[in-house]
């Protein structure tokens, strides 16, 4: 087995593709998103690397600083593995190459990475390896071709009897010079109380324009934000991959502190999915950690849990 850098060349993102909608079947994985992702990397230290057998591309691995981490020597690891090439011992190699690299950038306090929990394979591997799951984020799924949204829309009234608008982003981005930053300053409120393993680090306004705004799934018409007076109050994302118009994919939902438990989540969700389905999306899916009210939200809306992604660390450091 050879394992070489990644090329960033069309021929290695088209067998990425391949793999990785082997890997993960339901969800698309376009070249164009592809792409997006890795020009888009925060500015820290990553190396990717492939593994081949017999010239055929038959696993990836990634490895990078942790970026916006609150200590040193936390890394990030992900490897992918085709379903056809498992049990051959090419996840340990590529396992032992990744980790090798990430020891030549210094002391190696963490290992974070994720895996879904149908992949027994991959969880006990990570097992043997001493990782412990450290969150669980159930995967949900919504067929809008069978979506019923009657029993909700009097959470629009209600948002609405609030004095709260429910408008678009697209039509924000006529009303509001700014909005590029009211939509930071929103997204970063509401990050800071999503769960998550370590503390919420935001990141700086150009860094998330360029991963929000500039992102080719980056659907402004179909993403709402609640809006009372001048303040932005609540936000649902959605974003919908060219090459895939009919998968929509939920980015954050969530309202602000002062304005929760008034059912404007729930009001926006109903927004993003009446306009999802007008432009063709048929299905709409999205993860939530399993404690987090928003999970609930969506299981009411009528989403259906699918098996959910696993955070798993490894701790390295002698003081731990």
């Amino acid at each position: 087995m050879l394992i070489r850098d990644f090329k960033f060349d069309d021929c290695d993102y088209r067998a990425t593709r391949i793999l990785l909608e082997k890997v993960y079947p339901r969800e698309p994985a376009p070249v164009e998103m592809l792409r997006f992702e890795d020009a888009t990397r925060p500015k820290v230290w990553w190396r990717k690397r492939v593994a081949e057998i017999d010239g055929h591309f038959v696993a990836l691995g990634m490895v990078g600083e942790a970026f916006g981490s609150h200590r040193e020597g936390d890394f990030r690891l992900r490897i992918h593995v085709d379903p056809d090439c498992l049990n051959q011992g090419i996840a340990t190699q590529l396992y032992a190459d990744l980790l090798a690299l990430a020891h030549g950038q210094g002391p190696v306090g963490r290992l974070a990475t994720h895996t879904r929990e149908d992949q027994t394979g991959a969880s006990e591997f990570l097992r043997e390896k001493g990782f412990e799951v450290v969150i669980r984020e159930p995967i949900s799924e919504l067929d809008l071709s069978t979506f019923d949204e009657t029993p909700f829309v009097h959470k629009i009234r209600q948002a609405e009897s609030h004095g709260v608008r429910l408008v678009s982003l697209a039509d924000l981005t006529g009303e509001c010079s700014d909005w590029q930053e009211r939509f930071w300053r929103l997204d970063t409120a509401i990050h800071g109380d999503v769960p998550l393993p370590d503390p919420f680090r935001p990141l700086p306004l150009e860094d998330f324009l360029r991963q929000k705004v500039e992102n080719p799934a980056f659907t402004p018409d179909a993403s709402h934000v609640a809006v009372h007076g001048e303040e932005w109050v609540g936000l649902s994302e959605l974003y919908i991959p060219p090459n895939h118009p009919e998968v929509g994919g939920t980015g954050l939902t969530g309202v602000t502190r002062p304005w929760r438990r008034k059912g404007l989540a729930t009001a926006l969700k109903l927004k993003v999915l009446r306009r999802a389905k007008a432009k063709g999306v048929r299905r709409v899916i999205t993860d939530n950690e399993e404690n987090n009210p928003m999970f609930q939200i969506n299981l009411m809306l009528g989403f259906r849990a699918q098996p959910a992604w696993l955070g798993w660390q490894l701790n390295l450091a002698e003081d731990d």
